[in-house]
């Protein structure tokens, strides 16, 4: 399981807050460009990855974000971030979401879907929900632990 960085924590708060206050109805309100998001994160441009607008170094945190995310059993939260004057999220995020392990993820409507859970997983402010996705993680990787020990278990041992 990965860990955020205290900056990577402070980009998915922020991005947790955008959803939170989406509207279900209208879930692609909660996005955000990437300029505003940085600016939002950083707004004196102090920090290496978004100063002198260089966010180059803004894509890899909002993935790791993503796959953090989703290795909790939640929808990507990068999806709320686009690009301003498409109002879609860059190339990098439909390539991690194949690596991820997601079908059609270069079509808008995966995005959009995206969004969409984003928006309702985090706007309804249930912790019991949140809970059980992170549950559901760990249950799910107990089970693939349980397969292994049992598939090397099943090995014949080999004499010396």
């Amino acid at each position: 399981m990965l860990t955020l960085t205290p900056v990577e924590r402070d980009m998915q708060r922020l991005l947790r807050s955008l959803a939170q206050a989406g509207d279900p109805a209208d879930p692609l309100s909660a996005c955000i460009s990437y300029k505003a998001f940085a600016q939002r994160i950083d707004p004196h441009g102090l920090d290496p990855y978004t100063s002198r607008n260089q966010m180059h170094g803004l894509f890899p945190k909002l993935g790791h974000i993503s796959v953090y995310e989703h290795q909790h059993g939640r929808p990507l939260l990068s999806a709320l971030v686009v690009a301003k004057a498409t109002g879609r999220p860059g190339d990098g995020f439909a390539e991690l979401a194949s690596q991820l392990g997601f079908e059609a993820a270069e079509d808008a409507e995966f995005w959009e879907h995206q969004v969409a859970q984003v928006v309702r997983f985090w706007s309804v402010d249930d912790p019991i929900m949140v809970m059980d996705s992170a549950m559901d993680q760990v249950l799910k990787e107990l089970g693939s632990i349980k397969r292994t020990v049992r598939r090397l278990a099943a090995k014949p041992v080999e004499k010396g």
